[in-house]
């Protein structure tokens, strides 16, 4: 005896994917230092991922993420992962299509969703990639970090790359201050809407998780964007505690706005973007700005212009730095590039590109590249 049932079955997917990035890069400073090295995620993160989604049903998907910079000149972690194999994002979650979805896990505030992943960001969306991050030798001092000791106590904790000298950390490297290229939130809960009417929004928290400290190491994120044809805007707030400031209970906070549309064929972009310490009141300031061009459907030009201020603990640091790069797309896989990026500082710090610091105030780097795709 047989019996015929009828049962229904979820359905899923899950990919491997991600975006490889390498080049070969020259140095050069105004006191007479080159070098040529390998350089990786010239224009965006080296990364490989596990990604899955499940159609539960009537509108409800389940999804999850795991995903890991890695350096293509050495087959390793990239540095930024400090050794976790899942640093850039683990996270799981559900979504209900036409309203949104929560995620629980270690993930990237607003400021990469919107402004990297969205293309805002004159640097990654129009020229210079992420050697055209808003950058500077200050990181110490935005932190409030004063000498060798405070510095080498708080580097594990720390969103910034040490500067070594002979040995000694004198310094802090503070690429990506406004978190644009990702800066992971642990013990995370994010929530997101569907766009509406071409709006979306989102909140995240950040659980410290300290025992009878609740602010110590908490995080949090909010964020509004628009996307309807060519324009896409954003406004970002976030802010992260670290144990380095005010023991932890205090950190840094990061406002994002920006715009991105297309005219008579032209990319425009905009974006302010700024930091604060929010015990010391340490702060500095961007405005950059992009313009692009497809000469043909397979080559595409772009220049960027950025300036940053600091205010009296960062010594009123002023930076000037300028970009171009020219990109040709042999599919949506694979592409070429060759990016150029120009600093110069008023000299309260060094220049400093993508964590390579000069001798004085003025550096540049010229890269040949390609990104695949798969």
């Amino acid at each position: 005896m047989t019996a015929a049932t009828t049962s229904t079955h979820a359905q899923g997917s899950v990919t491997i994917g991600g975006l490889l990035d390498e080049g070969v890069a020259l140095y050069r400073d105004n006191g007479g230092h080159s070098q040529v090295r390998m350089q990786d995620s010239a224009i965006y993160p080296s990364k490989i991922y596990f990604r899955g989604t499940e159609d539960l049903g009537a509108g409800l998907l389940a999804s999850f993420s795991l995903d890991s910079m890695i350096a293509l000149s050495t087959g390793s972690l990239d540095p930024q992962s400090r050794g976790a194999l899942f640093e850039n994002s683990a996270w799981v979650g559900l979504r209900k299509v036409g309203i949104g979805g929560f995620r629980l896990g270690q993930q990237n505030d607003f400021a990469f969703d919107y402004f990297l992943i969205g293309g805002i960001d004159p640097a990654t969306g129009i020229a210079g990639g992420m050697l055209n991050f808003r950058t500077g030798s200050f990181g110490a001092d935005l932190l409030g970090l004063n000498g060798p000791a405070q510095i080498g106590a708080a580097i594990s904790g720390s969103p910034y790359a040490p500067i070594v000298t002979n040995g000694v950390p004198t310094g802090m490297s503070a690429i990506n201050w406004d978190r644009v290229g990702g800066k992971r939130m642990s013990n995370a809960i994010k929530l997101t809407s569907d766009e509406i009417a071409g709006f979306s929004a989102g909140l995240m928290y950040s659980f410290g998780e300290v025992t009878g400290d609740f602010p110590n190491s908490s995080g949090k994120s909010a964020a509004i964007g628009y996307n309807k044809g060519e324009t896409r805007a954003a406004v970002v707030y976030t802010e992260q505690n670290y144990g380095a400031v005010q023991g932890g209970r205090s950190g840094i906070a990061n406002l994002l706005a920006g715009a991105r549309t297309k005219v008579y064929g032209f990319d425009l972009s905009g974006m302010y973007s700024q930091a604060r310490n929010t015990f010391t009141g340490a702060k500095i300031y961007a405005l950059a700005a992009g313009v692009g061009y497809e000469l043909t459907p397979d080559l595409f030009l772009g220049g960027a212009y950025t300036y940053e201020n600091g205010n009296a603990q960062l010594k009123n640091v002023m930076i000037h730095q300028g970009a171009l790069q020219l990109t040709y797309t042999f599919s949506k896989r694979t592409a070429v590039y060759l990016v150029g990026v120009y600093q110069r500082t008023n000299g309260a710090y060094a220049a400093e590109i993508s964590n390579i610091l000069a001798n004085g105030k003025i550096q540049s780097v010229a890269q040949v590249g390609m990104m695949h795709r798969f």
